[in-house]
């Protein structure tokens, strides 16, 4: 039965004063008593009321016909207050609104035991005097006690509907009672309800009535909850608790984060509430799944349930689940989030999301070369130099690789390198990349400059001295470390032009000679002897820019023909 009939019904039943007994029966979970209590503040909101007052009795641990009719008395108030809870004020009005009300109330405090009795015992004779032209909502049958019956139950709303004149609203599970309440419900409810509605929403009426924000994650949840078929509006609503903590704790990250959080949440909760329903993957089973499993390539393992499980996860477009899906789960399990770890794997995981997203917009850039046969090369240089340097962070040595040997192969070299360099000093907080001897990448990166300047970097891994220290070092003394070696001979010719050309002092000659000398040394190493050969060939270079300083330079033994 739809929404729109079940309203429909209900505000017939509210809209008139003539005494009948209303049925909603429906699975547990999906919204009666919610949807009852909606309805009916609507109607109050719109004036569509005909009695005057109202009571809610849920039976839920009541044992006796005695402790509903005082619960009942308890919880009557003006129709006109409904959605406002029971409480003193609303009691003391029931109380006057008997005959005798008021001089009852001067009555009580006079007698011998009040002070110490339980004064219920008196009122319960009188609060069924009371109970006249009521609208009454009895929930819960299933949890009333068991000393309580049935057909005492149904009985007494005979009586209410017959000699009171009220209107009464039992709402029902669909599942049944213990056998013989069952029958006896089977036998009396002909006899006793005069209306019954079976409430079966569908998943979309069930969002609805669930979700009135329009927010982001409410919506979001609201799309979630459809697509996964989600019936039950108490698993909705725990959803919405937990997503408006997880509003406020990741507002900060990236959207595709927090998409996920709702996507896995909305998940995780179906699966750890399901009442049942094979169709819905086991919690366990969400909890532990791998990609082997669910895309198939183990597919003789997995049973045939399992096979079902990953099938509807795939039309959800689940397909694995991470460290910060787990802790989604915990917050599902005891209710609450861990802040601490939450955000920890929130930071692992929006890095990530940030090194995809950066990796893809350095990709755009390379679209500008693969997509096209026009003669855009400066276009592509540009795109490509500017991009790298915006994700640097993010771009992987491969594409670093890649990039490097399009500009050699474009002529570009001096962008080229000036790119090499960027990206070690920029990536120095991550040594790890350095190291080509067991990375999985070593493989694709051949070029030469690369190669040598990540050996250099993965080298001096534990010594953050820079070239210029080590170099001012080897002048002040006579010797030099492993260390010293290590780095000075991981230098280009560039990196030693770049430092003798930026000196300016008496120390200049001083660090020429300090790295000319393992050029006087018969035993030389091959790294020691590197450091003498790409000074020489800076010391060139520099002596190539004038007379000047060619005459410069020959002082250091480097003669630079037809320049003198």
């Amino acid at each position: 039965m739809s929404i729109k009939l079940v309203r429909n019904q209900i505000n017939k039943f509210l809209g008139t004063e003539t005494p009948e007994v209303l049925a909603v029966r429906g699975e547990w979970g999906v919204g009666k008593t919610f949807t009852w209590n909606k309805f009916l503040e609507d109607a109050k909101n719109e004036g569509r009321i005909a009695l005057k007052r109202y009571a809610y009795a849920s039976l839920f641990g009541c044992n006796s016909l005695d402790n509903l009719k005082l619960k009942i008395f308890e919880q009557v108030i003006d129709t006109s207050t409904i959605g406002v809870k029971p409480n003193i004020e609303t009691f003391r009005k029931s109380i006057e609104s008997l005959t005798v009300g008021r001089n009852i109330l001067k009555f009580i405090p006079s007698l011998p035991s009040f002070k110490n009795a339980n004064i219920s015992l008196l009122l319960d004779s009188l609060a069924f005097l009371s109970l006249n032209k009521i609208i009454i909502c009895i929930d819960d049958v299933e949890r009333k006690g068991d000393n309580f019956k049935i057909r005492d139950l149904l009985g007494f709303i005979s009586l209410l509907k017959e000699q009171k004149d009220c209107k009464i609203i039992i709402i029902l599970n669909s599942e049944p009672l213990n056998n013989s309440e069952d029958n006896d419900l089977k036998v009396y409810r002909e006899k006793v309800i005069d209306i019954e509605l079976l409430f079966d929403p569908t998943p979309e009426e069930c969002t609805e009535i669930a979700i009135s924000s329009v927010n982001y994650c409410s919506l979001q949840i609201k799309e979630f909850s459809k697509k996964l078929e989600i019936k039950n509006i108490r698993i909705i609503k725990k959803i919405l608790r937990l997503s408006d903590q997880l509003e406020s704790l990741l507002k900060k990250y990236e959207p595709e984060l927090i998409y996920q959080a709702l996507h896995s949440m909305t998940l995780l909760a179906l699966c750890y509430f399901k009442q049942g329903n094979d169709k819905i993957p086991d919690y366990d089973y969400i909890k532990n799944i791998g990609y082997k499993i669910l895309y198939g390539l183990n597919a003789k393992e997995a049973t045939i349930q399992e096979k079902e499980w990953n099938s509807f996860l795939r039309k959800y477009s689940f397909y694995h689940i991470d460290e910060f899906d787990l802790e989604i789960a915990k917050a599902i399990e005891n209710g609450f989030f861990n802040e601490v770890s939450l955000l920890a794997e929130a930071d692992k995981l929006n890095a990530k999301i940030i090194a995809d997203k950066s990796e893809n917009s350095f990709s755009e850039a390379w679209e500008k070369y693969h997509n096209t046969f026009a003669n855009n090369q400066e276009e592509v240089v540009i795109s490509l130099y500017d991009s790298f340097k915006k994700n640097v962070q993010y771009i992987s040595p491969i594409n670093l690789n890649g990039t490097v040997k399009l500009f050699r192969y474009l002529s570009e070299n001096e962008k080229a390198d000036k790119l090499i360099d960027f990206y070690i000093n920029n990536r120095k907080n991550n040594k790890v990349i350095f190291d080509l001897k067991d990375s999985p990448f070593a493989n694709h990166i051949d070029d030469p400059k690369i190669i040598e300047r990540f050996n250099c970097e993965n080298k001096c891994s534990g010594d953050d001295r820079s070239p210029e220290e080590v170099i001012s070092s080897l002048a002040a003394k006579n010797g030099w470390s492993q260390n010293d070696i290590e780095i000075l001979s991981a230098l280009t010719v560039d990196d030693f032009y770049q430092i003798f050309i930026s000196q300016n002092g008496k120390h200049l000659s001083l660090w020429v000679d300090a790295c000319l000398q393992f050029a006087q040394i018969n035993n030389a190493s091959v790294e020691e002897k590197m450091i003498s050969n790409k000074t020489i060939e800076a010391l060139v270079k520099i002596g190539k820019q004038s007379s000047l300083n060619a005459r410069r330079v020959a002082k250091f033994g480097i003669i630079i023909e037809g320049d003198i």
